[in-house]
């Protein structure tokens, strides 16, 4: 299919099958492509309709911005063909356990390989996964995945973006920071560092890829900041003038003890994540000049707003 551009040049159109429509970032992901000229955005759904009324909303955002819908489930491989028919790409931004990371996106990019889609992005979406402990369950369902979604015929995009910086330092939503009670609670020494990035730049930079005309197969790295607890708290502490007083929660050594006595694994995903952190070294690069009008928002600056913000509502 073609477009019209302004000069009545014929351009391709790109069509795009979202997966995870109804996450936080799957759905920011959905309207950064739908802001792009010539891309057609398709969303794979379970039913026509949100059980959840906020979910539900979102969804009817997207299509009245002319999103589209093809009804599947990845946990049913044969109603993923009719899905990714006539597919360019696929961008999953799936979350939940193996069967649906493991078995759902496998049978979702073999779909999409088999109907001659050309890339596919897998839910990635952390720090480098490929480096993070063993034992982890949502880093080992990805690598499990992905060893198989890498051998297939396709452009394989994976989308690391270190730690959500908004869902980690949220000052709204008061959690390892605490201004209002001045206190703050971490792991480790807090000068190990690591790479964050927001969920908004995690969904642009992911769907500025997922239409790249160019081959961008491989990892592709993005980090608004690396930081450390340390230095999280100095600026912290530098915008709001409030000292704030650190508890430590244990260090490296305690979450590993943590993690390797728990019966089940996914029972301490927090613990997994925080180990992470302080184990896996940060990006040694990034692609945040890739798209030079996308740059993502660095530390100081997103604190700054949403401190400012918070203030504003009060």
């Amino acid at each position: 299919m073609t477009t019209r551009t302004t000069a009545g040049t014929p351009a391709a159109t790109t069509t795009v099958l979202l997966a995870g429509a109804t996450g936080m970032l799957g759905n920011r992901i959905a309207a950064h492509l739908l802001d792009q000229a010539d891309v057609q955005v398709r969303l794979l759904l379970r039913a026509t309709r949100a059980a959840d009324p906020a979910k539900a909303q979102a969804l009817d955002t997207l299509i009245a911005a002319g999103a589209t819908v093809a009804i599947g489930d990845v946990t049913d491989p044969a109603s993923l063909d009719a899905a990714t028919a006539g597919v360019d790409v696929v961008v999953s931004a799936l979350q939940g356990g193996r069967d649906i990371i493991v078995d759902g996106q496998v049978a979702l990019a073999q779909a999409a390989a088999r109907n001659g889609a050309r890339r596919f992005l897998p839910s990635d979406f952390a720090i480098d996964l490929f480096a993070a402990p063993e034992g982890a369950p949502q880093f080992d369902a990805r690598r499990q995945a992905d060893r198989t979604i890498d051998a297939l015929p396709m452009q394989v995009v994976h989308v690391l973006n270190g730690a959500f910086m908004d869902m980690m330092l949220d000052p709204a939503t008061p959690g390892l920071i605490d201004v209002s009670a001045g206190t703050v609670m971490l792991y480790g020494t807090g000068d190990e560092q690591f790479d964050l990035t927001t969920v908004e730049d995690t969904a642009r930079f992911t769907a500025r890829l997922a239409t790249d005309p160019a081959d961008v197969s491989g990892v592709r790295y993005l980090s608004g900041a690396r930081a450390s607890f340390n230095t999280i708290i100095a600026e912290t502490e530098r915008l709001t003038g409030t000292p704030l007083t650190r508890t430590v929660l244990g260090s490296a050594d305690d979450l590993r003890h943590i993690t390797a006595s728990a019966d089940d694994p996914w029972s301490v995903v927090p613990q997994w994540y925080f180990l992470a952190m302080l184990t896996v070294a940060p990006f040694a690069t990034n692609d945040n000049d890739r798209y030079t009008d996308a740059r993502p928002t660095g530390l100081r600056d997103y604190l700054t707003q949403a401190h400012q913000a918070l203030a504003a509502a009060a």
